[in-house]
């Protein structure tokens, strides 16, 4: 997040952030229609590190190890925070309370033509239990989650910024 290394999550957004980000890594195809996605993601803090989930693919997007903020769809009938607490158990393998709704960042994925509304939160995690990924989350992105600190968290993102995949997810993952 925007200077993240520097700020006190919980008091320097005062405001919840709204931007909207543009896929300048992949071209569109405009004869297919664009399908919109909600999404739920976190800054899970644990103790003096925060939780991450490290991604390792290699697909249409390309290869590319790189880490992003944990998070998915929010399921038919389900309100943020509800979506928010399932998808942070079942990726991390946290029960978590949410501290403060960060902002939502609207981005694109031109190669699946798809249109994501990511709400951002804080969230603080409260107990541990056993993770419940997917066969995909398992099998073809080898999700796993990983402690680090936030510097270290923007020096992987830095890492990646000059792959094509790697842009998009440093600008959602990096506010400009």
């Amino acid at each position: 997040m925007k200077s993240i290394e520097k700020m006190d999550l919980e008091s320097s957004i005062n405001e919840p952030f709204c931007y909207e980000l543009e896929d300048d890594s992949f071209d569109l195809d405009p004869s297919k229609p664009i399908h919109e996605r909600v999404i739920v993601r976190a800054i899970c803090k644990v103790k003096d590190k925060y939780a991450f989930v490290h991604v390792s693919r290699d697909d249409d997007f390309g290869k590319l190890d790189y880490l992003e903020t944990s998070g998915g769809g929010v399921e038919d009938g389900e309100d943020l925070e509800e979506a928010l607490k399932r998808e942070l158990r079942e990726e991390l393998g946290y029960v978590v309370k949410p501290i403060k709704y960060l902002g939502v960042i609207k981005d694109y994925y031109n190669l699946i033509n798809r249109r994501n509304i990511n709400h951002y939160f804080l969230v603080e995690a409260i107990d541990e239990v056993e993770t419940s990924l997917t066969e995909d989350e398992k099998n073809k992105f080898h999700l796993s989650k990983v402690l680090v600190s936030l510097e270290d968290a923007i020096k992987v993102y830095e890492q990646i910024k000059n792959t094509k995949l790697g842009r998009l997810v440093y600008r959602r993952e990096i506010i400009p």
